[in-house]
């Protein structure tokens, strides 16, 4: 099984319509060449101003009943869909808005998935829930049921550690207190604005509630960076950083965690890169009964 996770900064002020579209293909042509089951995507965004989309998405939409932000034209995950579809792969999707972002976008959280979504949920996990306040945070997750087994997948984009008002501990608790009220396993992935070699602090914390990191599971992996240098909430930074992580409830035997669109083997198509974890096929089989 192999389960990708990118912040794609879909819609930050200075993107001009060619990296946008640059990003939708080089993304859905990684998704197809990989029949990758599983894609969770941050900062999945939105134009406020947008007009509504009226009649049928494409690819298979999965709406979560207690979500009030309609799903505009510009919307990336929709676009995403769209352009998986018409090449062929027709996925599963859902997406949220988590909050007003750059004061003009609704920025959001989505989840692809190749095989049949079960369920579907979105809740915020910050102190607040103010949908103009920009520390709100909140998760959208997608249960799949793989051969009679059923896996929880949450796409999550944290706050700081440092934060006064919203301090990464307090989100961190709120969010692994919901999550271990699952029977099933649980993945958590995403942005986590939290850099692994900082000790003491974030990534730290949700191992020591006992996450698995799957960077360290993995027989081969790379350096695992995932932010080459300075980025908004980063302006101090000038060295690469691990701060997307794919995180399991379980421990499994992970054939390969690698970094892509990191300019190596895959462009740039965010101010993040990207990170995809292989599943040894013994631990995962898919509906069909198919080894991944």
């Amino acid at each position: 099984m192999k389960i990708l996770t990118i912040n794609i900064h879909s819609h930050f002020n200075k993107m001009t319509e060619e990296q946008f579209q640059m990003a939708l293909n080089h993304l859905s042509d990684l998704i197809i060449r990989d029949s990758l089951d599983f894609i969770a995507l941050q900062e999945c965004s939105q134009t406020c101003q947008e007009n509504v989309v009226e009649g049928t998405y494409p690819g298979s939409f999965c709406p979560i009943k207690t979500d009030t932000v309609p799903v505009r034209k510009d919307n990336f995950a929709l676009l995403l869909a769209k352009v998986l579809e018409e090449k062929g792969k027709k996925y599963y999707w859902s997406w949220t808005g988590a909050k007003i972002g750059y004061d003009m976008f609704d920025e959001g959280l989505a989840i692809f998935s190749l095989h049949p979504i079960a369920d579907v949920e979105a809740f915020y996990f910050s102190k607040q829930a103010d949908y103009h306040n920009w520390k709100s945070r909140k998760t959208i997750g997608a249960c799949i049921r793989y051969g009679g087994k059923k896996n929880w997948f949450y796409s999550v984009h944290m706050g700081w550690w440092k934060d006064e008002e919203e301090p990464f501990i307090s989100q961190m608790n709120s969010l692994h207190k919901k999550l271990m009220e699952k029977e099933e396993n649980v993945f958590l992935l995403g942005d986590f604005n939290s850099q692994a070699n900082i000790h003491g602090e974030g990534y730290d914390y949700v191992k020591e509630l006992g996450w698995q990191d799957t960077y360290l599971l993995a027989r081969e992996k790379d350096d695992g960076i995932t932010v080459p240098g300075t980025i908004d909430g980063w302006k101090e930074i000038d060295e690469g950083m691990r701060i997307d992580y794919i995180f399991s409830k379980e421990s499994m035997e992970v054939l390969s965690s690698q970094v892509v669109f990191n300019g190596k083997e895959e462009v740039v198509i965010s101010d993040h890169f990207g990170v995809m974890i292989q599943i040894q096929s013994k631990e995962i089989i898919s509906s069909k009964g198919e080894e991944k």
